[in-house]
């Protein structure tokens, strides 16, 4: 498939995107033995791609499921010292992105990978794709904020509605969402008047932790990343 070239070479893993705009600029890479020019594009299984004389090499595309703890910064570097869900990764020897982001401390399904382009359509609003949640709030809805939560609540000029909820136990919860708005779930809840004391994403899709223990990972088989984009809302609330 043929992208752009600073795209595909920030994928092999030689540098950023920003960098590689400048490696352009500078007659440092090249197409089938010609000086390519910013915003070129080329399709890295076909074509020559040459970054300062040296072929490029396009790694594995890997897909990774990880249990996070929390304590951890779903990022791939530390801006202030905090431990990074990198830092879980033993072993492997890809290098890999999170897809998305759970707070600090937020537990649960993370998915990481090298794959830009799924990484964007897990990502993306316009997808749609519905994450499951386990809350513990610092109270009990009433039968009135559940009707709120289905009807939607305004958060930064956006009407945000839930897919699903239902009760779990005293002060906690289940729910269904595909609004990839940052802290949504607890923005939520604050907006009725709560706390979320504990948060948990157990599903993306029907992609399930499935008993991972926490603080572990594993690679995707071509199965399970079917089940990240499945639509049968049904399995959303059956236990993994």
């Amino acid at each position: 498939m043929r992208k752009r070239l600073q795209k595909i070479i920030a994928e092999a893993g030689i540098c950023s995107r920003r960098k590689a705009e400048e490696l352009i600029k500078a007659g440092k890479v090249t197409v089938n033995g010609k000086p390519a020019e910013l915003g070129d594009k080329a399709d890295p299984e076909r074509d020559e791609i040459l970054v300062e004389g040296k072929p490029i090499k396009i790694p594995e595309k890997v897909y990774i499921m990880l249990n996070k703890p929390a304590g951890y910064v779903s990022s791939t570097k530390s801006q202030f010292g905090e431990k990074t869900v990198m830092q879980l990764l033993k072993g492997l020897r890809v290098r890999v992105f999170p897809v998305g982001r759970l707070d600090v401390d937020t537990e649960g399904l993370l998915l990481l990978t090298n794959d830009g382009d799924f990484a964007n359509r897990v990502m993306h609003p316009r997808y749609e794709i519905r994450k499951t949640y386990f809350v513990v709030l610092d109270g009990e809805l009433a039968e009135s904020d559940f009707e709120k939560l289905k009807r939607g609540i305004l958060i930064d000029g956006k009407r945000v509605k839930i897919d699903l909820i239902e009760k779990r136990g005293k002060n906690k919860y289940r729910l269904v969402i595909h609004e990839g708005m940052k802290r949504v779930v607890k923005r939520l809840f604050a907006a009725l008047g709560f706390r979320v004391k504990y948060l948990f994403r157990d599903k993306i899709g029907n992609l399930s932790l499935h008993g991972l223990p926490r603080g572990k990972w594993k690679r995707l088989s071509k199965r399970e990343l079917r089940l990240i984009f499945s639509e049968n809302l049904s399995d959303s609330f059956k236990k993994s």
